[in-house]
């Protein structure tokens, strides 16, 4: 964790030293070592690192820069890069540019990436000085125009766009943590002077502000600029960017957090993310508890009722109903710049509290959606980690995509070296992942090396090398809460008594000497994993691994389903193929089907939730249970009632009501949509005896204002954002619990706008069918 300053450790280590036994220990607080102390060995990880390389030194700085000297009035030495770089984000990508760089040169000593910084720093400089407003400079469109009118409080926004910039202080916050990394990372002098200059002038600008200004500023999504200035406070000393970062704490997402209450759904989930990070990284430097409070709730809220399997959160970027992804599972789940900045958060709550679930989550975001976003073949990165059936990864282009998740992509790859290793106040030594790599660890003088081929064996070994003798300290290994309860631990090839289970330490105290070696067995088993919602809809794990459906040369015409009388033990419906995390899903059907690693499945189809069915119930319902896939025959077979909004006579006979409504056609569709925070409603026939479903038909391609509620009979079953779900119509389904139709042969279907600025719908048809 990056300046540790803040980091105030009030608790002991309580061991019993005893030489070559184990104990138990109470856990303060920990601090990671810096990525310059550790260097990765041969692994997936490190093939990662070094693809991460090659795609880093292609770039051409210049072509980055070239946004932050056209708005400071200079030549532009070549022109802008694709995608977001040549539209309203121009300039997002070089801060996470120069935070790749700065770890990469902490992570390998490569000069390469040490000489791209100088040059990209003092571009940096010659631009601010040019664009000549009080420290201020940036690469969006009209940056000036929009600096000067903050300036005067002339302030504008419909959420995301500031006085028409798209996300500026997302982008300012980027620029901020490209240069704190590096000079975090490489002690750069300019990049010092450039942060400090660009600081000042952020803190002139909002001191032009009233609290309400600003408070209106931070409803355009604005990353973690209150983290940047947290971070410049604990560089200078200087109170006032302190004061600055709390001010920038966006009241109306940050009040309901104070008081436990989860308000996330339909919000944009990575712009509320950074905020948090930031609120933590307050804590650290204030100690208030509340602010800690704040991120913990959070944390533990978006991963325990917003986020998949793989560890990811949201569907087409957006939160939905708490405890509540099971009719979300679509291609455009868990985007990756969410779990960039998860991962960021669980670091330092972990250090303030030590808590084997959040490594375990760590470790679990970090393969199966960090490492599997990465192209294997090329090292190009995805915006989403899909999980619907059949759906597979889009990779970014080297030179023409530069989203917010190339952004993160390029420092994912290199970020591996953290969380491996920890340290605390004594010294001792705690190990969190299960990576190759070996650490300098300079304070003992020691250098301490991890050799594993986990996951693929269940195997770590670790050696110890000295030359000054020995050393006293407890080596704390992780003992995951997803192990078997058997773990075997050998110090020198003598076997070792374990005290600890699964979700603690396995603490060893003894006098360490060069050469001594320890290993450790930590056996893995199959489980299946139940989709928020549904405990009927499951994903596969072996150990921390989630598994996905391989249909590499298969040609399925139904995707398969499971057939057994006990969800709850996978063993029974999940055999071991012969290969090294490779399985048969025998309960699979109409066919078996071979199981690999989601991390493993790069850009082929894959398909990670199955639906669970007993024996007798696809023994009953097979034809109908098949006749799904079938969607247009399925859904015919399967409609209760269906309605035609946008229509004089169905909004008729249907007692259509709304306000602030509007009708249309698109694409030879009619439809019918409220604005400006307006509703509509309409009666739909259902069975008063049968479970049923909203089948709901909307255009895809729209934007972030889309945002409503569905209601049935004024209780809401699901939020939606119709937010690049494709260029094409789109049908969603939506379960009804079955209280709401139960005994009832009409129910009112409501769809509200979320707040004044959202617009319901546009909607082409509603079906209810047979769940």
């Amino acid at each position: 964790m990056k300046n540790f300053l803040g980091c105030i450790f009030f608790f002991a280590i309580s061991i019993l030293h005893t030489y070559g036994r184990i104990a138990r220990q109470t856990i303060g607080e920990l601090k990671e070592f810096e990525l310059s102390d550790i260097r990765l060995t041969e692994s997936p990880f490190r093939s990662a690192l070094l693809l991460d390389k090659q795609w880093l030194f292609s770039l051409n700085p210049d072509r980055l820069l070239s946004g932050f000297r056209q708005e400071a009035g200079l030549a532009q030495k070549a022109s802008k890069y694709g995608g977001w770089e040549s539209r309203g984000v121009t300039g997002q990508t070089l801060g996470h540019y120069l935070s790749a760089l700065a770890m990469m040169y902490a992570s390998t000593d490569d000069e390469g990436a040490l000489e791209r910084i100088r040059y990209s720093v003092n571009e940096l400089d010659v631009c601010q000085q040019a664009f000549d407003f009080h420290g201020l400079f940036a690469a969006f469109p009209n940056a000036r125009k929009l600096f000067q009118e903050i300036y005067r409080g002339d302030i504008r926004t419909e959420g995301f766009d500031l006085n028409g910039s798209w996300v500026p202080f997302y982008t300012m916050h980027k620029l901020c943590a490209g240069l704190i990394d590096v000079y975090h990372y490489t002690s750069d002098r300019q990049a010092y002077k450039v942060l400090s200059q660009l600081a000042e002038g952020l803190y002139a600008l909002f001191t032009q502000l009233s609290d309400a200004q600003i408070q209106k500023i931070l409803i355009c999504e604005h990353g973690g600029i209150n983290e940047s200035m947290a971070e410049l406070y604990s560089l200078t000393g200087d109170r006032r960017f302190l004061e600055l970062s709390l001010r920038l704490n966006h009241k109306a997402f940050v009040e309901p957090l104070v008081t436990s209450k989860d308000e996330l759904k339909g919000k944009h989930a990575n712009t509320q993310i950074p905020k948090v990070v930031g609120v933590i990284r307050q804590y650290e430097l204030t100690g208030n508890k509340e602010l800690y409070d704040i991120a913990d709730f959070f944390w533990h809220t978006v991963v325990h009722n917003h986020s998949y399997v793989i560890g990811g959160n949201s569907e087409a970027e957006h939160f939905g109903v708490p405890g509540r992804i099971c009719d979300r599972i679509t291609d455009k789940t868990c985007e990756n710049c969410n779990t960039y900045n998860m991962l960021k958060l669980t670091r330092h709550l972990f250090c303030l509290n030590p808590d084997i679930s959040k490594a375990d989550y760590y470790e679990r975001a970090l393969y199966n959606q960090i490492l599997a976003s990465q192209n294997p073949e090329d090292g190009m990165v995805c915006y989403m980690s899909p999980l619907s059936a059949g759906s597979q990864r889009n990779y970014s282009t080297p030179f023409d995509s530069f989203w917010c998740c190339v952004g993160t992509g390029l420092e994912n790859h290199v970020r591996y070296g953290e969380f491996i290793y920890h340290t605390d106040e004594q010294d001792n030594l705690y190990v969190n992942l299960f990576i190759p790599s070996v650490l300098d660890w300079k304070a003992r003088g020691i250098r301490f090396e991890q050799k594993t081929a986990y996951p693929t064996s269940d195997t770590v070994r670790y050696m110890v090398s000295s030359s000054s003798g020995k050393h006293k300290f407890t080596l704390n290994l992780r003992y995951p809460g997803w192990a078997e309860d058997n773990v075997s631990l050998f110090v020198n090839g003598q076997r070792q008594t374990v005290c600890a289970v699964p979700g603690e330490y396995i603490p060893i105290t003894r006098k360490w000497k060069d050469g001594d070696r320890i290993s450790i067995v930590i056996p893995k088993k199959v489980t299946s994993e139940a989709a928020l919602g549904d405990d009927s809809l499951r994903a596969y794990l072996y150990g921390p691994i989630v598994l996905s459906a391989d249909f590499e040369g298969k040609n399925y015409s139904h995707f398969p389903m499971v057939v057994t009388d006990d969800i709850e033990n996978a063993s029974l419906s999940l055999k071991p193929a012969g290969k090294p995390l490779e399985f048969i899903l025998e309960a699979a059907r109409p066919c078996t089907i071979k199981m690999k690693p989601y991390y493993q499945m790069g850009g082929k189809p894959l398909m990670v939730y199955f639906e669970h069915y007993t024996i007798e119930e696809w023994t009953a319902r097979k034809d109908e249970i098949m006749m799904k896939q079938d969607r247009e025959k399925w859904i015919k077979e399967q409609t209760v009632s269906s309605f035609q909004p946008g229509e004089m006579q169905p909004e008729r006979d249907h007692d259509f009501k709304g306000e602030k409504t509007r009708t249309g056609e698109l694409n030879g569709r009619k439809f019918r949509k409220a604005v400006n925070g307006g509703w509509f409603s309409f009666e739909m026939e259902v069975r008063p005896d049968i479970s049923q479903d909203l089948l709901v038909s909307c255009w895809g391609n729209l934007g972030d204002i889309y945002k409503f509620n569905v209601e049935i009979d004024g209780i809401s079953i699901a939020t939606v954002i119709i937010h690049w779900w494709g260029n094409t119509f789109v049908d969603k389904l939506y379960h009804i619990p079955f209280e709401l139709t139960e005994n009832k042969k009409k129910i009112t279907v409501s769809f509200k706008a979320l707040d004044n600025r959202s617009v319901a719908g546009p909607i082409f048809n509603c079906k209810i069918i047979k769940r």
